[in-house]
């Protein structure tokens, strides 16, 4: 399966106002979810303020003014669908987990990544932890420098679903003091 075939990337200029961000946002990390009782695991590696501030102080000391969401749309259940007649026996859990899609949908963030960054300087943040760029080290995740990811992409009018069925939204926040001009090409 190609998974370029069932993933739209899509970008949007936006303001600094519409960036919701606050320290207390790491709080959400420490929650529960199923597989991880006590949070999530990369919590630790995730957020280290002398290595990455928080948002507001890296945005006032690199004073950035121009913001851009770069997404990725990822058709969850057509993907779900595809494998299911791929692997009959696999069970719904293993359908649904993140190590069979997420790597390559990162990897296609990442190539479009690179290649803008061959014409323009600016600073990511990332959708998650493990997004590797040969221009940044580290790459934080939004979360990690206190960004409200779900309330910024909401402000913004980028769609999405709390507990994806349809469709998975993975969105990273480029930072830069020009501007930017990012082509998708339609599929």
């Amino acid at each position: 399966m190609d998974i370029s075939e069932l993933v739209k990337l899509k970008s949007k200029i936006i303001s600094r106002n519409s960036i919701i961000a606050y320290k207390e946002i790491l709080d959400l990390c420490k929650r529960p979810y199923p597989g991880h009782r006590k949070g999530c695991p990369n919590i630790e590696k995730c957020h280290n303020e002398l290595i990455v501030p928080f948002f507001k102080k890296l945005d006032s000391q690199m004073k950035f003014r121009f913001y851009y969401l770069l997404y990725a749309i990822f058709d969850f259940k057509g993907y779900k669908k595809s494998r299911k007649k791929e692997y009959p026996k696999w069970s719904d859990g293993k359908i649904k987990c993140v190590l069979y899609w997420q790597g390559s949908v990162k990897s296609l963030i990442r190539k479009k990544l690179e290649k803008i960054y061959k014409e323009y300087d600016f600073y990511v943040l990332g959708c998650g932890s493990g997004l590797k760029l040969s221009f940044q080290s580290p790459v934080a995740s939004m979360e990690a420098v206190g960004i409200n990811v779900f309330s910024t992409m909401k402000i913004n009018k980028i769609n999405f679903e709390i507990k994806p069925t349809n469709k998975i939204i993975l969105c990273n926040l480029l930072c830069s003091k020009k501007p930017i001009h990012i082509k998708i090409k339609a599929k």
